[in-house]
């Protein structure tokens, strides 16, 4: 009866359309479906003993655990799977454990409305696609463009994260609105959901050339670089690979902000290479006893909505300028621009620059 189960699974899942599976038909996986899907299994879930991540956790998690696994036949001991639950115990991750659980008919609610959004493995995962290496189509989970219309099949990473990760209706766990902040009409951007221009930015360690792109998971992602990649955990607040210090008095180091010099050389930074005032404004001035101040407190992390180079203020950092109260960057040309704020106690009313 089991063996007949097995082949009644496998054959649906055959001739719905998915011929690349990363575990059906895997020689690691020596009982087939069988080696996940078990008799009837527990209320709610399809045919698995345990709840979603926690069997996903019997493979892809303890060594103890796989071997457990491997001992009962279910697993191939050639198999070389990384430890994803040490991940999610880190300080910042996404919260598999919680929530209301995943339906295959679902669309998550942070556009329809509805119960409150949930981050379980399969909702980011397909576990009976394989996914291709490189970037393009390789997604066989559902997400949202960055228009907001619903796709059953995401091409590019961030459409899943825009499930969960925007400001729309259903979904009040963050002020964030990243549809907005990478609509491809803002200012400026990360290259996510537009190409990069191509135009050569001294900082930059490695030149992205024009219409190249990134995704989500370049910045948010494990924080050890030996450990498995994507943003399962990290020890840094936002799931970022690297430490960030958004704090408006905070003190340069190459550890302060790591995170950015990751991809933004120091030396160039602080050389004002790309800005004549950086290093003025991220080391202050210790001979007038003016403190520095963090990156994010000019530059959005994602993107700006209305102005060029990222340059998004941030309101817990600065106020009003002295004569008209008005916060605001005004581009005057390339390399060139006025600021009008109070940082610091320090008057922009405007500050004016040019390289």
């Amino acid at each position: 009866m089991m063996n007949l189960l097995r082949v009644a699974i496998t054959t649906l899942i055959i001739w719905s359309g998915n011929v690349a599976f990363a575990h059906i038909g895997s020689a690691l996986l020596p009982e087939g479906c069988g080696s996940c899907h078990v008799g009837h299994g527990i209320s709610g879930e399809p045919m698995l003993e345990e709840s979603e991540e926690e069997f996903c956790y019997k493979c892809h998690g303890s060594d103890d655990k796989r071997s457990a696994m491997i001992s009962s036949g279910r697993l191939s001991a050639a198999a070389k799977l990384a430890d994803l639950e040490e991940e999610f115990n880190k300080s910042y991750s996404h919260p598999v454990e919680h929530g209301f659980g995943h339906s295959p008919v679902e669309k998550l609610p942070s556009i329809t409305g509805g119960a409150p959004s949930h981050a379980e493995c399969v909702d980011c995962h397909n576990p009976h696609q394989r996914v291709s290496s490189g970037r393009g189509k390789y997604f066989e989970v559902s997400g949202y463009s960055i228009s907001g219309q619903y796709l059953e099949t995401s091409i590019n990473e961030y459409e899943i994260c825009l499930k969960c990760h925007t400001g729309t209706v259903g979904f009040d766990r963050s002020s964030i609105d990243l549809m907005s902040e990478f609509s491809t009409g803002s200012g400026s951007q990360h290259p996510v959901t537009r190409g990069a221009s191509g135009r050569k930015l001294p900082s930059l360690s490695k030149v992205m050339g024009r219409g190249t792109s990134m995704d989500c998971s370049d910045c948010h992602s494990n924080d050890d670089a030996d450990g498995p990649r994507g943003p399962h955990g990290s020890n840094h607040k936002y799931l970022l690979s690297g430490n960030y210090d958004t704090d408006p008095f905070a003190e340069e180091s190459s550890y302060a902000y790591e995170f950015c010099y990751f991809c933004h050389d120091r030396f160039s930074i602080l050389s004002n290479e790309s800005f004549p005032y950086h290093r003025e404004h991220i080391e202050g001035d210790p001979v007038e006893n003016i403190p520095g101040t963090s990156c994010y407190t000019c530059h959005a992390s994602h993107g700006s909505r209305d102005n060029k180079n990222l340059i998004e203020f941030n309101l817990n950092a600065v106020t009003g300028d002295s004569k008209t109260g008005i916060i605001r960057y005004i581009s005057t040309g390339n390399g060139k621009g006025e600021c009008y704020l109070t940082c610091h106690k320090q008057a922009h009313n405007p500050a004016r620059y040019s390289k």
